[in-house]
């Protein structure tokens, strides 16, 4: 059977941007998953050091499914809603950064309203940390219930 990394990225010192942080927390000590789990309160994985642990994950696990979890901004009546998206993410989507793509499932929660003129740092300190970590517990549940499926 196919390994499952998870990578959950974003900040811990941003509120909007600590869903990923947030999840991968709640992956490792709330539902104890049975694969890796890269990116946690703490010991996130974000802007600064996503490169590095790209690299370490395709180097120790080659062969390996992986979900990438991020934070991102979007329509007014999308926020609150948790998108998956084939093929994988662009990580700091909420930040409009251009990059790869990571991972072959995306799993994104919309944590804010995308607005004009774009300050989307002023934007994600906004965002309340309750509505945060509630979105991060839907998605870790979601995580944990359909790999335990897959097993």
């Amino acid at each position: 059977m196919m390994e499952t990394v998870v990578i959950c990225i974003g900040s811990d010192r941003v509120s909007g941007d600590m869903l990923g942080p947030l999840v991968g927390s709640s992956l490792r000590e709330e539902y104890h998953l049975p694969c890796p789990v890269y990116g946690a309160v703490g010991d996130s994985v974000n802007g600064i050091n996503l490169e590095e642990y790209l690299a370490m994950i395709s180097r120790r696990h080659k062969e390996s499914r992986i979900i990438a979890v991020d934070a991102a901004l979007g329509k007014g009546e999308d926020v609150g809603r948790i998108r998956l998206k084939k093929g994988g993410i662009k990580a700091g989507g909420a930040l409009d950064r251009e990059g790869e793509k990571i991972g072959d499932v995306g799993i994104v929660g919309v944590v804010a309203e995308e607005r004009e003129p774009k300050d989307v740092y002023a934007t994600l300190l906004g965002v309340p940390f309750s509505f945060v970590e509630e979105l991060a517990r839907r998605i870790a549940e979601m995580i944990s219930v359909a790999l335990s499926a897959a097993i």
